[in-house]
């Protein structure tokens, strides 16, 4: 999955399940979720549930590397108490509320559900 749409990116970040995404994505989110919060509970099929969904062993492996990478650097952050640098908070705090205003702005000044 790959994009530039800063609604879509918002949506997943706050709920992927209500983010209207494809089966593709949706499996390989589960997926992920699943390896990152119970990862001993993760089985074979598990991965059949993603080759069934399109993806290949490349593919499979490429998910599990990605996710893997990202839950090590996560650890060390935590572990060595490293924060984000607050120019990336306060970029992204902006872009976040931008991304809520003019959800808010297409609901006609209702608060946005993701």
């Amino acid at each position: 999955m790959e994009t530039k749409d800063d609604t879509l990116v918002y949506h997943i970040a706050r709920d992927w399940r209500a983010a209207g995404l494809n089966a593709q994505d949706t499996a390989m989110l589960a997926y992920v979720e699943k390896l990152t919060r119970t990862p001993g509970q993760v089985n074979q099929q598990d991965v059949d549930t993603l080759r069934a969904e399109g993806f290949d062993d490349r593919q499979v492996l490429d998910i599990v590397l990605v996710c893997a990478m990202f839950n090590f650097m996560t650890r060390i952050a935590d572990g060595t108490g490293t924060r984000a640098e607050e120019s990336w908070r306060a970029n992204k705090q902006r872009k976040d509320a931008a991304v809520e205003t003019g959800l808010e702005a297409e609901l006609g000044g209702q608060t946005a559900q993701a």
